[in-house]
């Protein structure tokens, strides 16, 4: 049994009327439809293998189901031109343990540091939870990944954004992925406070790992 070379992750951005940075934005995450679609993101049962996902027992104010970005994703958003196609609808993540070559758009990131975080996990049981922080190898931009497999997490990989491909974006559009909540006037769409210009409390991303060709 071994690891896929390749895998993705796609982000469809939440709604927030004064999140108008992207340092701030918050985003749904899945590695296919079925993990953005509400039903899935409602239980932790029905992500019992997706990534970042753990109760908010001791936060309880703080939205489960969405991430704000690493500051490698918000770099490699900038060196792509897509931060306001992100901020308008999403995008799409790409990542391979294969050296992709000279082809345009990869980043090359590099094993930084691994440990593990206490986590309150499934049922209320505590946890502990493995991380890997991967650095932009021409930058000191960083990212965290989460082990799928018990294979080691390769040294080196390769990553890079892109608009969300068509057939994923329909499926979102079909889903009311991007408005599946309706959204509550607020006194900051009128008076423009910023908070959420400045202060996100959302969980940062941690992306998936390779996981077993078996799996997914």
């Amino acid at each position: 049994m071994s690891c896929t070379k390749n895998w993705e992750l796609t982000c469809v951005r939440h709604y927030s009327p004064s999140a108008k940075s992207i340092d701030v934005a918050t985003f749904y995450f899945g590695r296919d439809l079925d993990e953005l679609t509400p039903e899935s993101r409602a239980t932790n049962i029905g992500r019992m293998v997706a990534v970042s996902r753990e109760d908010s027992i001791e936060t309880p104010d703080i939205r489960d189901d969405v991430r704000k970005l690493p500051s490698g994703i918000i770099s490699m958003l900038d060196l792509a031109n897509l931060t306001e196609e992100a901020l308008e609808a999403g995008f799409h993540i790409e990542m391979t343990s294969v050296n992709p070559g000279p082809k345009s758009g990869w980043t090359k990131l590099v094993m930084l540091a691994d440990g593990t975080e206490k986590r309150r996990g499934l049922f209320g049981r505590t946890g502990y939870q493995k991380r890997v922080c991967y650095m932009e190898c021409d930058s000191e931009k960083t990212m965290e990944f989460i082990p799928l497999a018990p294979e080691a997490m390769p040294k080196i990989m390769w990553a890079r954004v892109t608009e969300i491909p068509p057939a994923i974006l329909a499926g979102i559009l079909a889903e009311s992925i991007l408005d599946s909540e309706p959204q509550q006037t607020t006194l900051d769409e009128f008076a423009d406070l910023g908070l959420e210009d400045v202060f996100c409390l959302a969980r940062e991303l941690a992306l998936p790992g390779p996981s077993w060709d078996c799996c997914f």
